[in-house]
């Protein structure tokens, strides 16, 4: 029995120009554009760090690992997708997708939403698919290096979602400012300065502030709120009469 876990008109002018055909030859030509370009950046890249077929990894995330590195080097970034297990529970195969893989579904709410996020799909096939031999290792058993889309250039490769990431030693700088008062703007450009660059940092203000707002979230279980609580709870056993309420906060500062 396997399980399947999923991660996640035409027109013309007066000139007789077909515009839907125009708008294909300008996508198949910036197609073209990004082709040569990964032919150029995987021609410096060393063999050893291209996906290859039967190529075998240990763990299912040493092969994502491995993949987004070779993302990186492209100017690309990439997702877990559909996957299958055993029955055991133990995953058979598992496929990483580009970023771009697939269509935004239609939005129900047009008529109620004031802004829309751009639009970065675009159904690029580019992939590496892996499954599980005998021998419990995983072997890549497709590769698909071609993108339907101009890839990033090395300048802004760090920005993508699936090369960010807080290190151990950035966590205990970041928890040693927060108690430290300091603002998390000023943290941040010393990380940065630390770091030789935003873009080697590993991560975007917006990462800051998530793990900021999850470790206060953390805290706030046995914190001042925490302790606040227990005494009002402790005050209402003593007098009956005695009465609170609790409100939750929209948004945790």
């Amino acid at each position: 029995m396997e399980n399947n876990c999923m991660e996640d008109g035409e027109g013309e002018t007066s000139t007789g120009l077909n515009i839907s055909e125009g708008e294909s030859n300008e996508k198949s030509s910036q197609a073209m554009k990004g082709t040569e370009k990964i032919d150029l950046v995987r021609s410096s890249i060393r063999k050893q760090l291209i996906p290859m077929i039967g190529m075998e990894f240990e763990t299912e995330d040493l092969a994502f690992k491995f993949y987004n590195a070779y993302a990186y080097n492209i100017g690309f970034s990439i997702r877990r997708s559909s996957c299958h297990k055993f029955k055991s529970g133990q995953l058979r195969d598992r496929l990483f997708d580009c970023f771009a893989e697939g269509k935004r579904e239609i939005d129900k709410r047009v008529s109620n939403v004031k802004y829309h996020r751009a639009e970065t799909r675009c159904g690029c096939l580019a992939r590496m698919k892996i499954s599980c031999h005998l021998n419990d290792k995983y072997c890549v058993i497709e590769f698909v290096f071609e993108h339907n889309h101009v890839t990033t250039s090395p300048s802004k490769t760090h920005l993508f979602r699936s090369h960010r990431k807080i290190t151990l030693a950035q966590i205990a700088e970041v928890d040693m400012a927060d108690s430290s008062g300091i603002a998390p703007k000023a943290a941040l450009e010393f990380l940065s300065r630390q770091a030789g660059g935003r873009e080697s940092l590993g991560f975007i203000p917006d990462d800051y502030k998530n793990y900021l707002h999850s470790k206060r979230t953390r805290e706030m279980n046995l914190g001042d709120t925490g302790g606040v609580l227990e005494y009002l709870q402790q005050m209402q056993l003593i007098d009956p009469n005695f009465f609170f309420m609790l409100y939750k906060w929209m948004k945790m500062i």
